[in-house]
């Protein structure tokens, strides 16, 4: 949402082409609605940078949930005699 904004304050042009060249940075598909060609040299690295984040993000996302950590918890040990 924030590269969107970002790139409606700079550009005069459709929030729909905008928002579909943010949401197709984002993913990585590589589709576009012919914009990109008319934007600044500012707007482009928006986009760059919004590339970047949608490949490296979710890759980190999945490492970050991949992996365990150690719990605090510790439970007392006892031994419990029956009968």
């Amino acid at each position: 949402m924030l590269g969107t904004f970002v790139l409606l304050i700079g550009h005069d042009g459709d929030f729909l082409d905008i928002a579909f060249e943010v949401a197709s940075a984002f993913g990585t598909v590589g589709l576009s609605r012919g914009i990109t060609g008319e934007l600044d040299n500012g707007a482009r690295a928006v986009i760059m940078v919004i590339m970047f984040f949608g490949r490296v993000g979710p890759l980190t996302l999945g490492f970050f949930l991949a992996t365990r950590v150690a719990s605090r918890v510790r439970y007392p040990e006892e031994q419990v005699d029956l009968g």
